[in-house]
């Protein structure tokens, strides 16, 4: 009989050991994770009347791939939606919280209205997104990261948030 160790139950060692059992039904899989919970950094923290994901963005769930991979994993009937009727997205900054701007989409502006009247970034950050919606894209010779995505896109706005809270840039 093949046994197979999987070391961590985060979302790719949850799915690594699934994968697994599917291709080799007969193998014995055992999951170490040394938390007391699986799901690695996914996870939701219930405060003061919000619902704060202190993971990954989650997954989107108009992504059947992500959905079907729950439920394959007996997880579906766990998962927790956005609440009807209030689905923004909110960003703590100096002890407020600012909502997104609509039509923001990973990292990036879709309409400039809500992004002209956002609280959240300077002018100049809201012009320098502004401009990604017009300019030309530049040849994609490498993978880039988000990271790297979003300090080029708010790099002087990242910079003023992160001096105004006493964090390095």
């Amino acid at each position: 009989m093949m046994r197979v160790a999987v070391v961590g139950g985060g979302i790719a060692g949850l799915a690594a050991a699934l994968r697994v059992r599917e291709r080799r039904p007969e193998a014995a899989v055992t999951l170490l994770e040394a938390s007391p919970r699986l799901g690695g950094t996914i996870s939701t923290l219930h405060t003061q009347g919000f619902a704060i994901e202190t993971g990954p963005d989650s997954f989107i769930t108009d992504k059947p791939w992500a959905l079907a991979l729950c439920e394959r994993l007996g997880l579906a009937g766990d998962l927790i939606g956005t609440r009807e009727g209030d689905r923004r997205t909110h960003v703590a900054w100096e002890d407020r919280l600012h909502p997104l701007p609509e039509g923001f989409l990973l990292l990036a502006p879709t309409a400039l209205g809500p992004l002209v009247r956002s609280s959240l970034f300077s002018w100049t950050g809201k012009l320098r997104m502004g401009l990604d919606l017009v300019l030309p894209r530049g040849p994609r010779d490498r993978d880039e990261s988000l990271a790297a995505f979003a300090e080029a896109l708010l790099a002087e706005d990242a910079a003023l948030h992160a001096h105004a809270h006493g964090h390095a840039s």
